[in-house]
């Protein structure tokens, strides 16, 4: 073969070699978007997914309003402070008539009721004083403490008791309205004395021998109650 002849041959050689280097690169690059083409549809196809799913869930609840709450379980004639309450939210069909909002209102007012942590507390839970509205004018406060703590059991404020003394068992006062238990801060805390005391409506003499009877504070003397029916 001549000089001549091998010329066309290696360029012919040289042609072909780069005929297969562009179809490789072709044929990369058409994997290439075949790739991207399908990652592009199953993005698509996940985000139709997801907006389908999107628009068939139900709108989240509305939190509701803001309600007190008792921060812990409180007894019947407890007063109360901010820290015994905290807000939460509640749906607005759960909020019971007369729920307190204003954890500033209740500072000072006192429990007619007990309550367990996380109840909801209401106008009718508490009162803002001892008082003597719609009862007989001519009664007056007087101050009972009694010596037995089993009878917290039972005594409520509405109860009516006939009062005792404990040495004799001779009657101090009949038919005797309690009107709300007193709770000293050591004793809703667990600590202090077992005496049980109320806020009694009585008439006036009464609340003198109610007073001679519960500073005696001799051994074996004191004072018990009788419920009424």
């Amino acid at each position: 073969m001549t000089r001549s002849s091998r010329v066309p041959l290696r360029a012919s050689i040289r042609a072909a070699r780069e005929r297969g280097r562009r179809g490789a690169a072709d044929r990369r690059a058409v994997w290439r978007r075949g790739v991207l083409r399908k990652g592009v549809a199953a993005g698509l196809a996940a985000a139709a997914v997801y907006a389908g799913t999107s628009a068939l869930a139900p709108d989240p609840p509305e939190p509701g309003p803001i309600v007190l709450v008792a921060a812990r379980d409180v007894p019947v004639g407890t007063e109360l402070t901010r820290d015994s309450v905290r807000g939460r939210h509640v749906p607005a069909d759960l909020v019971p008539d007369g729920a307190l909002t204003d954890a500033g209102a209740v500072d000072g007012v006192v429990t007619t009721a007990p309550l367990r942590t996380g109840e909801i507390l209401t106008d009718l839970r508490v009162s803002t004083d001892a008082s003597l509205e719609g009862l007989d004018p001519d009664l007056v406060l007087a101050h009972l403490s009694l010596r037995d703590p089993a009878l917290a059991a039972v005594l409520r404020p509405g109860s009516r008791v006939d009062v005792l003394a404990t040495g004799d068992g001779s009657v101090v006062a009949r038919d005797v309205l309690l009107v709300r238990r007193v709770i000293h801060p050591e004793s809703a805390q667990g600590t202090g004395s077992d005496a049980l005391s109320f806020l009694v409506a009585v008439a006036p003499e009464q609340a003198g021998d109610l007073a001679a009877a519960g500073g005696a504070d001799l051994p074996g003397q004191g004072l018990t109650v009788v419920i009424r029916r």
